[in-house]
């Protein structure tokens, strides 16, 4: 997974600046996720069975947030030959080349994706948006659009609200109080920020599809678990061009 911003302050903030903010929260999350070592870049959901119904043997698949490969590897394995992968870390992506020599890997931002015009059959996105602010995610929404072919499938696996968590509703509201958005956290280790990161409604996830003017012709509520061991909600979509 591909990640964006993060928020160094642990104090309640006045934001007056919502622009200069986002901008902020990009910058340092973007730092934040390079540094992370190459296979121990966050990573904890598997594919859903149900994304072979779809992908065929001959598409060209782009993994955005592909991390170290993990994704590419398993559909490597698979049978599926024609795989691209990109992620701001360089580490997982020198990482991924080592594992799979024959995967075209590249270090790149998902706002602006180092593919031609309608060159995929297949993008995936698993727990990628998790991670991106608000601020960015019309414009990679935009060249998602722009790298698929017409006819061809976005599957993505995300993190979805789970306010009945006690542990979760605690987070939501303590990153309201910081001036993120509904939704929106600070994940910590050892009372360190690692990252920010966003879980969403369906209504949040089905806006980015109109965004990029696919259609949703999958949809299932999920129950994911996180790579600490908490279970949160999740939604799998697959939607078309």
């Amino acid at each position: 997974m591909m990640a964006q911003t993060v928020l160094t302050c642990t104090t309640k903030l006045t934001v007056p600046n919502f622009g200069e903010f986002y901008k902020q929260q990009y910058n340092l999350i973007v730092m934040s996720w390079k540094n992370f070592e190459k296979d121990n870049l966050p990573s904890s959901i598997e594919l859903f069975p149900v994304i072979f119904d779809y992908l065929e043997k001959h598409h060209k698949i782009l993994d955005i947030g592909c991390g170290f490969g993990k994704t590419c590897l398993n559909l490597y394995k698979k049978g599926y030959k024609n795989i691209c992968g990109i992620d701001i870390n360089k580490k997982g992506i020198l990482y991924a080349r080592k594992m799979m020599p024959n995967g075209n890997f590249k270090a790149a931002d998902a706002s602006n994706i180092p593919f031609d015009d309608s060159e995929f059959d297949f993008l995936i996105t698993q727990a990628f948006w998790t991670t991106v602010v608000e601020s960015k995610r019309k414009k990679i929404m935009k060249e998602i659009s722009r790298v698929i072919k017409k006819g061809g499938f976005l599957y993505t696996a995300q993190f979805g609200q789970t306010w009945e968590d006690p542990l979760y509703k605690k987070r939501y509201e303590e990153g309201l109080e910081k001036g993120y958005d509904k939704g929106t956290f600070e994940s910590t280790v050892n009372g360190e920020i690692r990252y920010t990161a966003h879980h969403y409604t369906k209504e949040e996830i089905e806006k980015l599809l109109e965004e990029a003017d696919l259609k949703k012709i999958y949809y299932s509520k999920e129950i994911f678990t996180t790579q600490s061991g908490n279970k949160v909600n999740g939604y799998v979509i697959i939607a078309k061009k």
